[in-house]
C-alpha cells in the first residue's frame, strides 16, 4: 500500500498531465478542467470538514463552492495579470487541482460516490431536474435552423444578455467587463453565472451556450440536492428523509395556477395542445385578461432562463445549510452538539461570494442567518458575538463588487420603498390581491400556510420567517427600474414553502400526494414544453453568417451600432454594441434614451457625417446596416459618404469609418 505521500504524488502528476493535455487539445478540458471548475474542490474541501450534512448536501455544497470559488479566483487572476485569457483558467484549474493531492498528502477524507446512494430519494430527484433542464435547454436554448437561430421560450429575449457578457468575455476586450449591449459603462448586473459559463466554454474553445446548457443542468441538481439536504437537518426526525424528498421535488418542480388558462384554451378549441404548449407559458403570462399569472416559477425562469437565479439559488441554500450545521438551536446545544467556527465562516465566505453571481440573494443570505440565530434562542449568547463576527468577516470580499451596484442603483431612483409589490393587480382590491397570490403561488403555497399553523412543525419559527420575510420584500422595497424582477424573492422564498408543504402532506395518503403533485407541477412542466418546442427567430441565417464573419475579421473591442433590437449579430459574434432594449439597459441604472435617439439620428438623421461624429462620440467603429429603427425618417446613405467604407457586403451589410 503506497504511503498518503506517494499517493499525493500519483494524484498530483495525474492531474497536472491532464490538465497540459487539455491545454494542448481544448476538447479534453471537458474531462479535466471542467469537474474541477464544476466539482471536485468543492467537494473535497467540504468532506475535509466532514460536517453534520448528509452526502447529498455536501455534493450540493461541493457544486456550488467550487462553481462560486472558481469564478471568483479567475476573476482575481486574471485582475493580477492584467486581462482575462486562457491561462487565467488553466491557472486557476491548476491551484484548484492541488486540493486533491494536499488532502491525500494530509491523510484527509476524500468524498466517495458510494457515499451518496443512501439518499435515493435526493439522487432521484437531482437526475430529473438535471434530465429536465438539461434536455429543455440543450434543444431549446440556440437551435440552428436552415432560416437561422431560434430559441425557446423567455430565452429568446434573454438568451442575448447573457450571451453577450460570455462571448465578450472570452474574445479578449472585455474584462472587467463594460455592459456590452450598451458600450462604454461599467457593466453592474448579476454577471459572475455568465461569466464561469465563459469560463467553461474558453477552457475547452467551444462557443458558450454548450458550456451554459452543462452549467445549468450541474446547478439544477445541486439545488434539489441541496433543498433535500436542508429539510432533512430542518425537519429530522424517522420520516425526514420521505420529507425531503418531497420537498425537492416540490422546490424544482412544483409552481402555481396557471395551467388554468392552457385547461380554458383546451376548452375553447384555441388549438391542439402541442400548438399550445409551443406557443405560451401559462406559467407567466403578461397580456392577458383575469385571472392575471404574474409570478414565474423555479422551473419557469429560475432554471430555465435567469441564469443568476440558476447559480444564485443553490448558493442561497448552501449558505443557509451550512449555517444550520454551524450554529445548533440552544436545545440542541444542552444535548451535547457544538458549534463549527469553520462551517460559519464558509457559510459567510459563500454568502459574501453569491454577491456577483445575484445581487438580489446576496441581502438574503444574513436575513435568513439571523432568523435562525433568533428561532434557535443563540442571539443573547455569550458566543454571539464571536459568531456573529465570524460570519461576517468573509463578507470583506464582497465589497469590490456590491458598492458600484448599490451606488448605481440608489443614485438612478432604483432603488426605492413601495406600498406593495408593483406587478400585482390592484383593481379587484383586497380579496384580488389574495386571489392573486393563491393562485400564482398555487397548491403548495396554501399547504405551506396551513403547515405553519400547526405547532408540531418542526423549526416552525425559522420556516416562517423565511417564507414571511421573503413575501414582505418585494411588497415593501423595489430593487430596480422594472418592478417584474422582485419576483426572484418569490422563488427564494419557494425553498421554505416546499419544505414546510412536505412536511404537511408526508404521511397523508399516497393518493392525496400524488394529487396534490398534480395540482402543483403542471404549470413548470409546461413552461418546461414551451422553452423546448417554441420556435422563436433570434438570428437570420444571413445575421448568423455575418456574425460569424464579425468574429473572424474585426478587432476584439470593437464596437457596433446596432438598430437597438433586443437579439443581435455581436452577441454571438463576441463584440459590443451601442444599445439594446432601453428597459434592458435601466434595469442597470443606466439612462438610455438619449442613446436610443442618437443611434436613431445614425441611421436615420439624413446626414453621414453627422452619423460618424455620433459614432466617434461612442467609440462606435462599426455600423450594421440591416434594420433601421422604426420611424425612419431620413435614412441615411452610408455608401454614398467617403466616412464610410463597406467592410461585409452581404445581408445585413457593415460599414467601417473609412478613418
Amino acid at each position: 500500500m503506497r504511503s498518503p505521500t506517494g499517493r499525493a504524488a500519483i494524484a498530483g502528476t495525474a492531474l497536472a498531465l491532464g490538465l497540459v493535455a487539455a491545454w494542448v487539445l481544448p476538447p479534453l478540458a471537458t474531462l479535466v478542467a471542467w469537474p474541477l471548475l464544476l466539482v471536485v474542490p468543492g467537494w473535497v474541501a467540504i468532506t475535509w470538514l466532514a460536517p453534520r450534512i448528509d452526502a447529498a448536501g455536501r455534493l450540493g455544497i461541493g457544486i456550488v463552492l467550487s462553481v462560486a470559488a472558481s469564478t471568483h479566483l479567475v476573476y482575481w487572476v486574471s485582475r493580477l495579470l492584467g486581462g482575462y485569457d486562457r491561462v487565467a483558467v488553466f491557472a486557476v484549474s491548476g491551484i484548484l487541482a492541488a486540493l486533491v493531492p494536499l488532502a491525500l498528502a494530509r491523510r484527509a477524507p476524500l468524498p466517495r460516490w458510494r457515499s451518496v446512494t443512501p439518499t435515493a430519494g435526493a439522487l432521484l430527484v437531482a437526475w430529473l431536474a438535471a434530465a429536465v433542464v438539461g434536455l429543455t435547454l440543450g434543444v431549446g436554448l440556440w437551435r440552428i435552423t436552415p432560416t437561422g437561430v431560434v430559441a425557446g421560450g423567455s430565452n429568446w429575449s434573454d438568451l442575448g444578455v447573457h450571451l453577450s457578457i460570455a462571448q465578450t468575455l472570452n474574445a479578449g476586450a472585455n474584462f472587467p467587463p463594460e455592459v456590452p449591449y450598451f458600450a462604454g459603462v461599467p457593466l453592474v448586473y448579476h454577471w459572475f453565472a455568465d461569466f464561469h459559463a465563459a469560463i467553461l466554454a474558453e477552457a475547452a474553445g467551444l462557443f458558450a451556450v454548450p458550456a451554459m446548457v452543462v452549467q445549468s443542468t450541474v446547478l439544477a441538481a445541486a439545488l434539489a440536492l441541496l433543498v433535500f439536504s436542508l429539510a432533512r437537518a430542518l425537519l429530522r426526525g424517522r420520516h425526514a428523509r420521505r420529507v425531503a424528498t418531497l420537498a425537492a421535488a416540490l422546490a424544482i418542480f412544483a409552481g402555481g395556477m396557471g395551467y388554468i388558462r392552457f385547461l380554458a384554451d383546451l376548452w375553447n378549441g384555441a388549438g391542439a395542445p402541442l400548438d399550445l404548449i409551443a406557443a405560451s407559458s401559462y406559467d407567466n403570462q403578461w397580456l392577458t385578461d383575469w385571472p392575471f399569472f404574474r409570478i414565474p416559477s423555479v422551473m419557469g425562469t429560475g432554471l430555465l432562463a435567469h441564469r443568476a437565479t440558476t447559480a444564485g439559488l443553490p448558493m442561497l441554500v448552501a449558505a443557509v445549510l451550512l449555517a444550520v450545521a454551524a450554529l445548533p438551536a440552544r436545545h440542541r446545544r444542552a444535548s451535547g452538539w457544538r458549534d463549527r467556527p469553520a462551517l460559519l465562516a464558509l457559510a459567510g465566505l459563500l454568502g459574501a461570494l453569491l454577491a456577483p453571481f445575484h445581487f438580489f440573494f446576496f441581502p438574503v443570505v444574513p436575513l435568513l442567518v439571523l432568523a435562525w440565530v433568533l428561532t434557535g434562542d443563540r442571539l443573547l449568547e455569550g458566543d454571539a458575538p464571536r459568531n456573529a463576527l465570524t460570519f461576517l468577516a468573509p463578507y470583506a470580499v464582497a465589497v469590490p463588487f456590491v458598492v458600484a451596484p448599490l451606488t448605481q442603483a440608489t443614485g438612478s431612483g432604483s432603488l426605492r420603498l413601495v406600498s406593495g409589490w408593483g406587478s400585482v393587480p390592484t383593481d379587484g382590491g383586497a380579496m384580488g390581491v389574495a386571489f392573486f397570490y393563491l393562485t400564482n403561488l398555487g397548491v403548495p403555497f396554501l399547504l405551506a400556510l396551513a403547515a405553519l399553523l400547526v405547532p408540531r412543525l418542526p423549526r416552525r419559527g425559522f420556516v416562517a420567517a423565511w417564507i414571511l420575510l421573503l413575501f414582505a420584500i418585494p411588497n415593501l422595497v423595489q430593487l430596480s427600474v422594472v418592478d417584474f424582477d422582485m419576483n426572484k424573492y418569490f422563488q427564494a422564498m419557494w425553498i421554505a414553502v416546499a419544505v414546510a408543504a412536505a412536511w404537511l402532506v408526508h404521511r397523508w395518503p399516497a393518493a392525496v400526494i400524488t394529487a396534490v403533485l398534480a395540482l402543483s407541477v403542471p404549470s413548470p412542466l409546461l413552461v418546461a414544453g414551451w422553452t423546448a418546442t417554441s420556435n422563436l427567430q433570434v438570428l437570420t441565417r444571413d445575421e448568423l453568417d455575418a456574425a460569424a464573419w464579425v468574429a473572424g475579421h474585426t478587432p476584439p473591442d470593437a464596437v457596433f451600432v446596432t438598430d437597438g433590437w433586443v437579439n443581435a449579430l455581436t452577441d454571438p459574434a463576441g463584440r459590443k454594441r451601442l444599445t439594446t432594449f432601453g428597459p434592458y439597459v435601466a434595469n442597470l441604472g443606466y439612462a438610455p434614451d438619449e442613446r436610443i435617439s442618437n443611434v436613431t439620428t445614425i441611421y436615420c438623421g439624413g446626414d453621414a457625417e453627422l452619423s460618424a461624429d455620433l459614432m466617434r462620440r461612442y467609440g462606435a467603429t462599426y455600423v450594421v446596416d440591416g434594420g433601421r429603427p422604426q420611424g425612419c425618417p431620413a435614412p441615411v446613405d452610408f455608401g454614398a459618404s467617403p466616412t464610410f467604407e463597406l467592410a461585409y457586403d452581404g445581408s445585413p451589410r457593415i460599414w467601417r469609418l473609412a478613418e
